[in-house]
């Protein structure tokens, strides 16, 4: 029994001894890389980075791509392309192989930054189809490092695309400047032409609602100051002219004849003379009588006259109400002074003039 525990516990050790010698194999054939992508002028939104692995391909990232690490196995071929659709694919190839009797472990991280830009028209990319760099294991330096000789190789013509690249930023970034200057000075009229429309609409506004609320006072004040409608005057149609008058102005009626005149030579003989009878009037001429008639005497009262006055004060019209009394008759006379129109006379309600008024209604009283 005690020499079956004593295997047990041996082999039990022999295999943790080879596990951890495995570990540190595994530990040693290891490269680790740190890298970073950038994209000018855009955001890591839809970014991926393909991994291929001895030309197949192994993975591909598409999160985290702003700072990610990666361990490749010693002695094989990766190459890592960066691509976003529009943007032109960058690619860095790392050979990991090392030389014999080279150590297996003690390598520095290799860091690293890719920049992607856009892809423009016209522009040749065919330097880009190859890896713009090269990392491989360096005896002198004993770790990882550029390839000096494959920059050189593709240097040229990296440097006439990154000019060429410049170059269409320059232009795009002027183009874009322009447009946004145009747009500041379009959003900038636009603010004035907004505000002086504002200024307008409240000038507008504020003419209207005075005018509306003059409009308003001169209707509330036409209400209050209205005049009386009082029918217009009737002018007195003229006295009648006196009879003898009349009689000047009818014309005599024609007097017919009953006889025409003669006519001499009508017939080669001389007419004879006309006869005209007279026949008595009926109407006897007055007689005087011998004597004289006694006339009655009538002898003029004095007549009586009172005078009663009244003013009437209106909002619109002064009124001055006259009553003349003449014995036992009452006539009435009116003055009325209008705000608006003049001054009117009555007598008696109908229309009179202002010597009429003065004259009888301003009279002397006994």
């Amino acid at each position: 029994m005690e020499i079956s525990a004593l295997r047990t516990l041996a082999r039990v050790g022999w295999l943790a001894m080879a596990f951890a010698v495995a570990t540190a194999v595994s530990a040693q054939g290891r490269f680790v890389i740190n890298g970073k992508l950038k994209v000018e002028g855009g955001s890591l939104d839809g970014c991926r980075m393909v991994v291929y692995k001895e030309g197949v391909k192994h993975r591909t990232v598409s999160s985290d791509l702003n700072k990610f690490s990666l361990e490749l196995d010693l002695n094989s071929s990766y190459v890592l392309s960066f691509e976003k659709n529009g943007f032109v694919t960058k690619k860095l190839s790392f050979n990991t192989q090392i030389p014999a009797g080279a150590p297996q472990s003690g390598f520095t991280p290799f860091e690293f930054v890719v920049s992607l830009f856009k892809q423009y028209d016209g522009m040749n990319t065919v330097v880009f189809n190859q890896p713009v760099g090269m990392i491989r294991y360096d005896a002198k330096l004993t770790d990882f490092d550029y390839d000096t000789d494959y920059t050189k190789s593709i240097q040229s013509a990296l440097d006439e695309a990154q000019a060429a690249v410049e170059e269409k930023q320059k232009a795009e970034a002027d183009a874009a400047a322009q447009e946004a200057k145009r747009k500041e000075q379009e959003a900038k009229a636009q603010a004035k032409a907004d505000a002086r429309a504002a200024k307008d609409a409240e000038a507008k506004a504020k003419a209207e609602a005075k005018a509306n609320e003059k409009a308003k006072q001169q209707e509330a004040q036409a209400k209050v100051q209205q005049p009386v409608q009082l029918p217009p005057p009737v002018s007195p149609p003229p006295p009648p002219a006196p009879v003898a008058e009349r009689r000047k102005q009818e014309k005599p009626a024609p007097v017919r004849k009953l006889i025409r005149d003669p006519v001499v030579g009508a017939d080669g003989r001389m007419p004879t003379e006309p006869r005209i009878n007279s026949e008595p009037s009926p109407v006897q001429a007055a007689q005087a009588r011998a004597f004289d008639e006694p006339r009655p005497k009538f002898e003029a009262s004095k007549p009586v006259r009172a005078r009663h006055q009244d003013v009437i004060v209106e909002p619109n019209q002064v009124i001055t109400v006259v009553r003349m009394e003449e014995n036992n008759v009452v006539t009435e006379y009116r003055k009325v002074i209008r705000k608006y129109s003049g001054t009117y006379y009555f007598k008696d309600g109908k229309s009179c003039s202002q010597l009429t008024y003065e004259s009888e209604a301003l009279a002397e009283v006994n």
